[in-house]
């Protein structure tokens, strides 16, 4: 979906992956490299990242998270390699191509079943003064 003249703050697009096939991609700093690959085929800039940390504890919690903050917004992933479970998040005031998510994802991770996936347009819940925002967000952000 590419738009000319946006209408929105941006996209922000949601997954919870289970039955990850690849469980020890969900391990340590390789979510840390995933996400950079993720946000560079996107079209997205690095401005910081990835910070990457672990959760220790039982199996259910034990888990790794990572983030990079974008220029155009931020990525994150948080996983749960015994579980073979993660949750995936992108907002970006940049349109991207969500397949293109898909295919990395399915790259790093192996075989996955999509459990939740949301997307959202944020700013679309401005009032009677959207033109005027509209207008005033673009401005800024060219």
């Amino acid at each position: 979906m590419n738009r000319d003249t946006p209408t929105t703050y941006g996209m922000h697009l949601t997954l919870r992956l289970s039955e990850v096939s690849r469980k020890e991609a969900l391990d340590g700093p390789a979510i840390g490299d995933l996400l950079v690959t993720l946000v560079q085929r996107i079209g997205m800039r690095i401005l910081a990242g990835p910070l990457t940390a672990e959760e220790s504890g039982t199996p259910e919690k034990r888990g790794w998270s990572s983030l990079v903050l974008l220029y155009e917004s931020h990525a994150a992933i948080h996983t749960y390699p015994e579980l073979g479970q993660a949750f995936v998040d992108v907002f970006s005031c940049k349109d991207f191509n969500q397949e293109q998510v898909t295919e990395v994802l399915l790259e790093y991770l192996g075989d996955f079943r999509i459990v939740e996936k949301h997307t959202l347009d944020r700013g679309i819940h401005w009032s009677e003064g959207i033109d005027r925002e509209m207008k005033t967000w673009v401005a800024s952000r060219s």
